[in-house]
């Protein structure tokens, strides 16, 4: 159903035990929230990693996105197939 932030090579995530959510973490400098959820902070937490999304760019402006994919986008597998 489309790429997530959580099949990409640049973003990370870890499960919050206490809470039972995840949090999202981009490389690339992008801020990974949850849109549905207003409230900072717990807009940055969610039950699934692939509820998460760039929300705010590197430069700390509103990420604007033209499309569902970020530009900067990369599957693991065409990492891979880039570093040979």
């Amino acid at each position: 159903m489309g790429f997530h932030c959580s099949d990409c090579v640049y973003s990370s995530f870890v499960f919050q035990e206490e809470t039972r959510t995840y949090q999202g973490a981009c490389s690339r400098g992008y801020t990974l929230t949850d849109p549905r959820v207003r409230q900072s902070p717990k807009n940055r937490f969610a039950v699934r990693p692939d509820q998460l999304v760039p929300t705010i760019d590197p430069f700390g402006n509103e990420y604007l996105r033209t499309s569902n994919v970020c530009h900067q986008f990369l599957r693991p597998q065409d990492a891979s197939a880039e570093a040979r």
